[in-house]
């Protein structure tokens, strides 16, 4: 199976989230989502809450796309560790693809282990509007690519549009249009990104 990983601060999870796990379930066999906790990143919501509202994202599109998951028992604030339980989950013979945000492409040569990680995995990654991948990106990939430390790993860029809302503008300017109704009402509900 083609199996697609997708962690996400989902701080909260918007319209745009839900572009990509659409994108995602078409073109994977097997979707795996879930509330992570960058090192790299502060989250103005606990991880609980974070988990919630994504669970609930998914439950909207489940009926038409069976195939998507919530799976936060895979998640961890390390992907060789996420790969590692996806693996115990459906099996070490599957192929698995880390999906990652634009924003994210400089991280990941950062990340723990990262040369261990990028040999078993692709990496997918979804462009971002306020994040485009730049030449320097591209050159900064080829370079790691062809340096013989991570020779076996491979790259993506989807090709997919994604409508630009963020988290980050949804906790700044509180659009209910950017996410929808069931985690808005959750948002209102626990008294989420108060201002």
């Amino acid at each position: 199976m083609e199996i697609a990983i997708f962690g996400t601060s989902a701080d909260p999870p918007t319209i745009s989230h839900q572009k990509i796990l659409v994108y995602l379930a078409n073109h994977y066999d097997l979707v795996s989502v879930y509330a992570s906790d960058n090192p790299f990143k502060s989250h103005a919501s606990g991880f609980v809450h974070r988990q919630k509202m994504l669970d609930l994202l998914v439950r909207d599109l489940h009926r038409d796309y069976p195939h998507l998951h919530h799976t936060p028992e895979v998640s961890d604030r390390r992907s060789i560790h996420t790969l590692e339980k996806a693996k115990q989950r459906w099996g070490e013979d599957n192929n698995f693809t880390i999906v990652i945000g634009s924003d994210l492409v400089d991280q990941i040569f950062q990340w723990y282990q990262a040369e261990k990680l990028l040999s078993q995995v692709k990496i997918l990654v979804i462009p971002r509007e306020n994040y485009p991948l730049t030449q320097e990106d591209i050159e900064k990939i080829n370079r790691h690519s062809n340096s013989g430390v991570f020779t076996k790993w491979h790259f993506a860029i989807a090709s997919c549009h994604i409508p630009p809302y963020s988290s980050s503008n949804y906790r700044e300017n509180h659009h209910d249009s950017t996410v929808i109704k069931s985690i808005q009402e959750y948002i209102e509900k626990n008294h989420l990104y108060s201002s």
